[in-house]
């Protein structure tokens, strides 16, 4: 029997020859737990392939850390597998939806807590000059034009809510994280005209009232569903913080660090999720403001900044622990062999696998970027 680093190493060059996500069933648009779609957000890793990167980086009952977790899709495969799982991420959007998929929740609790909502939203009617102050904010068109007028009065008085009393509890970050999933689409459980679930386009059609705490529940009864997370599942814990400032102390020993940073020349963030941004507690000032604190527009003037990623990683990882970045190669960038270049300093053994995307699909999303491939950056 080999030893683990060799185990490892076959499952890593099965992977790179094979691509199972690739392959039936992990091919499917909708594979994995129905809660990696607990809230859309641009630029989600696809679950299998953060399936396939935690089965052959971490071992069983493991750790692992995403330090750049989005809304928790590396994370939550983790749990699911039943590893003790890690995230960080800069976003409060981010940090809502990933720590609500890290936490098994009790109905009663959640039911309890949309009750609470609904009635502070008909005991606390906002006021016109709070109506008339966000109704004419926007980008590509202002919120006033998303919502039928009573539905963004709830809306306004729900967001109210939040900013008294942010959510603290699993159950209170799994129905933020449902409203947040709710505020826009091309669906019927969306408050929005009809729109896009990802980014928010520019709405179409009639304007049509939305009960929002009908709606809420519903959102909410679908990610309460039965059977969800699996006996082995592991509940684990998700940091609101900038990942280059230095990680809390608990992220210690582990076996494995997997994220997908930012792509180079990605979709700006602030401004694919601008509506979920706002209802967090983002200020019409903040989208001027906040934007240069995220990774994707610190990269812009050089990946030198990964350093303090590299150095922070060797630190924390076991000595036989791994770091594998998922990239982003573009015409502008090839973030691998840049990257490369910076991990030498910190790593002995480092791979870059190059994997074509050029023939995948894009789900209806015309403005995706440049990538053309998807390369991975495995050290130790």
């Amino acid at each position: 029997m080999g030893s683990v680093i060799d185990n490892i190493e076959k499952d890593w060059a099965l992977f790179k020859t094979g691509l199972p996500h690739r392959h039936l069933p992990y091919s499917k648009k909708n594979w994995g737990n129905a809660n990696h779609s607990l809230c859309s957000y641009q630029g989600k890793l696809k679950p299998a392939i953060a399936h396939h990167l935690v089965q052959t980086f971490v071992p069983d009952k493991g750790t692992l850390f995403d330090p750049f977790c989005g809304i928790g899709t590396i994370p939550f495969e983790g749990a699911l597998s039943g590893r003790r799982a890690y995230g960080m991420d800069i976003s409060p959007l981010a940090y809502y939806v990933a720590s609500a998929k890290l936490h098994r929740h009790f109905p009663s609790l959640c039911t309890a807590y949309i009750e609470k909502i609904g009635k502070y939203i008909s005991t606390h009617p906002v006021s016109k000059d709070y109506v008339s102050r966000h109704s004419s904010f926007g980008y590509n068109k202002t919120l006033g034009e998303y919502f039928h007028p009573e539905t963004f009065k709830e809306i306004l008085a729900a967001r109210l809510f939040f900013s008294l009393q942010p959510p603290r509890e699993p159950e209170e970050m799994l129905v933020m994280s449902s409203l947040l999933h709710i505020l826009h689409g091309n669906r019927p459980y969306a408050l929005s005209r009809k729109s896009h679930p990802i980014i928010p386009y520019a709405p179409t059609g009639d304007f049509v009232y939305k009960n929002l705490i009908e709606k809420l529940r519903e959102k909410v009864d679908r990610a309460l569903a039965p059977n969800l997370y699996p006996t082995e599942f592991v509940e684990g814990k998700v940091f609101l913080q900038d990942t280059l400032l230095s990680w809390p102390e608990e992220i210690s020993q582990i076996d494995a660090i997997i994220t997908s940073p930012p792509f180079y020349d990605s979709t700006r963030f602030y401004l694919a999720n601008w509506i979920r941004l706002w209802f967090t507690g983002w200020e019409h000032e903040d989208f001027k403001r906040e934007p240069a604190k995220y990774l994707d527009e610190k990269q812009k003037n050089g990946l030198d900044i990964y350093t303090k990623i590299f150095e922070q990683a060797k630190s924390r990882l076991k000595p036989d622990g791994w770091l594998i970045l998922h990239l982003g190669k573009s015409r502008k960038c090839d973030m691998g062999q840049v990257l490369l270049g910076y991990a030498k300093k910190y790593f002995s053994h480092i791979d870059l696998f190059d994997e074509s995307v050029v023939d995948c699909s894009k789900f209806g999303i015309h403005d995706i970027g440049t990538v053309t491939s998807h390369e991975y950056l495995v050290m130790r």
